[in-house]
Formats: structure tokens, sequence, C-alpha cells
């Protein structure tokens, strides 16, 4: 399979060089990455961490910077694809499993996008009735409404996605901080914490669930068309010689790595930050994200709760406009029909919303998306090591030996952990 160099763009409809990411946004490589980290800080990893903090102290940080130094790896993956074939993961995947690979795979990144959907939506629902009391369907709707007008704006030209979506991670951030700084903090316990420690059958199968929801495909997915357009080529001409273009190519693959550490640190930290704060949550508050609030309101005050609410909002409408993309990528490289934006959004949150209408407890709704997404994993993972590590593909930024065989053990594990997480039904 040959090289795309300077295949436009579809995530955004944008020229290569004004891409998500581009120059009047920040460096071409860093907002990318740091959208996709968005997929690191959802109402999934809220609930977990919050539960293995309240539960467990700090214990489990650990296994949090474990994850987050290996979601580097994989999304360093994701973005390099995109930027040295100028194809996304989807568009990769449909043309090397032809027929009913290809269907299977399409369907696997469907279920993908709306389970995400699920997870974003019941989240944002969850915020706003801890906010203003709103019944949980009706905050689903508003969640789902925003996402279809910051939607609506981006087909009429007006696009501020990657505005919004980076100004909603600042607020998760400083809300994060913000309850961190309020919180009786051990230092000396918190550092001690990131060395690993034997850990006993409670706080196992949490870790299993801290790392085995840490990658999620849909950020590879949107990684990969996000970074499209990015390798420092696409403006260089039929003039430029292959030296040249493969010398800039490398330095666009160091660029990656340092804005996806940057990016995945951002993500590791606000992860750190929920265990943190809940750890002084009495055990048992963190069995679900209410009574969380509620322990919080008691022992803290409600500007602390209020504080925990904002950000998990900002989560949730952060991560549903990063589907919305999402779903954008894997219809444009599966589907051989466009449908209609708006059409194609309202058929994936139509699931969220029943379930929401027929009664289901926005936790367990939750629970549940996220153990469909683990079951998809070996979809996205494995086809993505195997188009990085093919010079054919990947050409100057092939993988090294070194960052297959790390990649391979990372999606191994993580693989592994879904599988066992899945199994055990945590």
């Amino acid at each position: 399979m040959g090289e795309r160099v300077a295949q436009e763009p579809r995530v955004d409809r944008r020229p290569p060089e004004r891409g998500l990411g581009g120059p009047r946004v920040g460096p071409r490589t860093l907002v990318p990455a740091l959208l996709a980290a968005i997929a690191y800080v959802d109402p999934g990893n809220f609930g977990v961490n919050i539960t293995s903090g309240s539960e467990h102290g700090y214990t489990l940080v650990w296994v949090v910077v474990f994850a987050s130094c290996s979601a580097m790896v994989i999304q360093y993956l994701a973005a390099k694809l995109g930027m040295a074939t100028g194809k996304s993961l989807a568009e990769h995947s449909s043309e090397r499993f032809p027929g009913v690979g290809r269907l299977l795979l399409w369907a696997q990144a469907e279920l993908v996008v709306v389970m995400t959907d699920l997870a974003e939506i019941v989240g944002g629902a969850i915020a706003l009735r801890l906010l203003f009391g709103m019944p949980i369907v009706a905050g689903a709707v508003c969640v789902t409404a925003f996402s279809l007008v910051v939607l609506a704006l981006r087909f009429r030209g007006r696009s501020q996605f990657e505005s919004v979506v980076l100004v909603l991670l600042v607020v998760v951030l400083a809300s994060l901080a913000w309850q961190v700084g309020v919180a009786d903090v051990d230092s000396a316990a918190l550092l001690r914490s990131l060395l690993p420690s034997p850990l006993d059958s409670s706080a196992a199968l949490l870790a299993v669930g801290i790392v085995g929801a840490t990658v999620m495909p849909h950020a590879l997915h949107f990684h990969s068309a996000a970074s499209r357009g990015h390798d420092g080529t696409a403006g260089a001409g039929p003039a430029a010689d292959d030296g040249a273009r493969q010398r800039q190519r490398l330095l666009a693959g160091r660029r990656t790595v340092r804005s996806v550490v940057i990016a995945m640190t951002v993500a590791g930290v606000a992860n750190v930050s929920l265990v943190v704060f809940s750890a002084a949550l009495p055990p048992g508050a963190g069995a679900s994200i209410e009574s969380a609030y509620a322990a919080l309101t008691a022992h803290a005050g409600q500007l602390a709760a209020t504080m925990l609410a904002v950000a998990l909002l900002a989560s949730g409408l952060a991560s549903t406009l990063v589907g919305v993309q999402t779903g954008d990528v894997v219809m444009q490289g599966f589907g051989r029909r466009p449908i209609a934006p708006l059409l194609r959004r309202l058929l994936a949150v139509v699931p969220a919303l029943l379930l929401l209408w027929l009664g289901i407890e926005p936790t367990d709704a939750l629970v549940w998306s996220q153990v469909v997404l683990s079951f998809a994993l070996p979809g996205t993972l494995v086809p993505l090591l195997l188009f990085t590590r093919d010079r054919g593909v990947m050409g100057a930024l092939v993988n090294h030996r070194v960052t297959t065989a790390a990649a391979a053990l990372i999606t191994a594990v993580i693989v592994g952990l879904c599988a066992y997480l899945v199994a055990t039904g945590l």
C-alpha cells in the first residue's frame, strides 16, 4: 500500500496546513494530541478514579501513572499513522481488510461511537442533575443539543471546535486543581505511591478497571484523522526530494512524541488529581459519582461538590464533541455512501437517550458502556500496530523495533486486562 501524503484532512474540511491544530490554534501536533487527551478525562475516568481514591487512598496512583505512560505509546502510533500516510486508521482498515473484514471492523467502530456517546451523554446528564436538579433524560437532551449546535456551526463555516474543546479541558483541569488545593494531601504518601506496590484483591480489580478503561478506541480513530497533513511535507510540493521529505517527517515524528507526552501528562495529572482529592472521602463514597458528590458536600462543603460537578459537566461536553468528530471519521473511512452529518449524529445518540428514557440506572449505563468498549479494543489496537510496523505504509516514520515491541506488549496487556475485566464482571 503506497503513501498518500497530501490527501486533504476530512476531519474539518480545511487545507492540510489549517487542519485540526493548525498554526492559528497552536503547534500542529500539540492541539490534536490535547483534543485526543479528552478521552482520558471522560466521565468513565471520573467514576473509576474516584472509587479508587475513596476506597484505597493513594494506593493506585502508580497504576494511573502506568496507564498514562502506556497511553503515550498508543496515541503516538495513532498520530504517526495519520501524519505519515494522510489517511486515518478507519481508512487504512477499510483498505487493508476488504469485504467481510471491512464490514466487521466498521460495525465495531460504529459500536464504539455509540457507546462513547452513551458514556459522555450520561456523564453530562448526571452533572446537570447534580448542579441544577435537572431530570436525567432532560439533561441528556441538553448535552445532545449542545453537540448538535457545535456540529451545525462547523458545517456553516464558523467552526470553533478546537477552541471549545480546549476551553472545556482547561475548565476540567482548573476544577480538579482547585479540588486538590483544598484537600488535605499527604505529600510524602503521595510520592511513595508512585512506586509499584502489592495490591489486595479489591485494589487489584480496580487496577484492572483503570488500565482497561484507559485506551479508548475512539481516541485512536480521532487522533489518526486529526494528525493528517501535519507531517510538515504537505506543502513541500513535487520538487521536494525524498531525502528532504524524510528528514521533515523524522522531525515531525519527534515533535509528535513531545506533543503526545505533554497531552498524556496533562490527562494523567487530571486522573491522579481525581484519586488524590477523593482519598479524603469516607470509604464507600466512591460507589457512584452521586455518592461522591454527597460526601464532598458533607465533608468539604457545597463549593467543593459544585466544582466536582462542573468538572464532570465540562468533561462530558468536551468528550461528546470529540465523539461527534469521531463519528465523522469512522463514516468517512468505512462508508461508501455519505450520510448527512446531523442525521448521523442523531442516529448515534438515540441508543443513549432511549436507555435513559427506559429508566436504566445512569451509573449502570456508564459501566456497561465501558464493558462494550473493552470488547472493541482489539479491533482498533491490533490493526494500528500492524500498520505502523509496516515500512510500505509508514515510510520514514515506520516503528523502530523497540517501539513495536513496547506497543505489542502494551496492547497485549491492555487487551488481556480488558478481557479479565469483562470475565470478572468488574
